[in-house]
């Protein structure tokens, strides 16, 4: 969830529960464990803390102080893995865990890199095993993941575009008052944000019930906007042309093949008037062991699967049920992201924070 998101929900009383899913934390937090988060505590050495990480909310633990106004920060799971966070950047600390923190994480965090050279085996051989074959499933799994959230989506309305990185990235690609293309709107959050900052906004999202929702909840702010059921990779729309695009986070990652991410650019970028930019972010490979663990999914699946490619992966997502699901992702190296807005057209693309920025399309 992004960082900004989880700042507004912490700031309501201070304290929030989520539901932890991965494997990154165990024997702490287990996968699908409900995590209580207190946002008024200082953190401390040892402590498991939500920090904000390229603008996404993770939990990471707090190794050190860095200054008095950061902290060093590991993963149980990856040893080498240290990030100075900084203090503004820590938005809570997990309450009520054992393992995460007291006399338990500290003694944890003077094992480190040590003890968990042997928590990050168990945790990478587990995540290869749970990787699946998607196959012809990709693109349906990542509908089903978001049938179940059309309510929750809504529910966000109220909150922040994302952080101030994003928001003033987005004012300073998009001119004031220009017509914008919201690619995945959802439930609208994206489209009425902007909508209310001045744009001329049009959404398009391939949930039927999606669309519904967006249509519903612009009524609802007063916004005049247009809501498109169209999926990224078949969008067409005759004669329409926008001055900015953006593709709502992480999306990008949410599509099955090379051909077909190209394929979903190249659409956008012939919406794209002369001089505009598509605005878009991507799960992004963080470490060596990271590149190792997909490439081990990729051996143990591309002999399996024709088009299986590397960099191919997985996430949990909470099923209406209380149970997990998976849902297909891409994870890239940046250069990789820029390569794929190149080869849709884009003569230019560059990072900018935790986004990209493509412009100067050309056919």
């Amino acid at each position: 969830m992004p960082a900004g998101t989880l700042r507004v929900l912490l700031k309501r009383s201070g304290r929030l529960e989520i539901v932890y899913t991965g494997f990154a934390l165990e024997p702490w937090i287990a996968n699908g464990d409900r995590v209580a988060l207190d946002g008024n505590r200082r953190p401390e050495k040892g402590d498991l803390a939500l920090c904000a990480v390229e603008g996404w909310g993770d939990i990471r633990r707090i190794l050190a102080g860095s200054g008095g106004d950061a902290y060093i920060t590991g993963l149980d799971a990856c040893p080498g893995a240290r990030e100075v966070i900084a203090a503004h950047g820590v938005l809570a600390v997990v309450a009520g865990e054992r393992g995460a923190g007291g006399a338990v994480g500290r003694a944890v965090v003077a094992g480190f890199p040590f003890w968990s050279r042997w928590v990050a085996l168990g945790y990478w051989l587990r995540k290869i095993r749970e990787a699946p074959r998607f196959a012809g499933d990709a693109v349906a799994s990542v509908q089903r993941k978001y049938q179940g959230q059309v309510e929750s989506y809504t529910d966000l309305l109220s909150f922040p575009l994302g952080d101030d990185d994003l928001h003033a990235l987005l004012v300073s690609a998009f001119p004031k008052g220009c017509s914008v293309l919201i690619a995945g709107s959802g439930a609208g959050g994206e489209a009425i944000h902007l909508s209310r900052d001045g744009y001329r906004v049009t959404g398009f999202d391939f949930l039927e019930d999606m669309v519904r929702a967006g249509e519903r909840n612009a009524r609802a702010a007063a916004c005049p906007i247009e809501f498109v059921l169209a999926d990224m990779a078949e969008l067409d729309l005759p004669g329409r042309k926008f001055e900015g695009i953006y593709i709502t986070p992480l999306v990008y990652s949410f599509v099955p093949t090379r051909a077909r991410r190209v394929e979903c650019l190249r659409r956008l970028g012939r919406h794209l008037r002369p001089g505009g930019s598509v605005v878009f972010s991507a799960y992004l490979l963080r470490s060596p062991v990271q590149l190792l663990n997909v490439f081990l999914a990729w051996v143990r699946h591309a002999g399996h699967e024709a088009g299986f490619e590397l960099g191919d992966w997985f996430t949990w997502f909470l099923r209406t049920d209380g149970s997990l699901g998976k849902s297909f992702c891409h994870l890239f190296r940046a250069t990789r992201v820029i390569a794929e807005a190149r080869e849709a057209g884009f003569r230019t693309c560059g990072k900018a924070g935790a986004f990209f920025v493509a412009t100067d399309f050309g056919n």
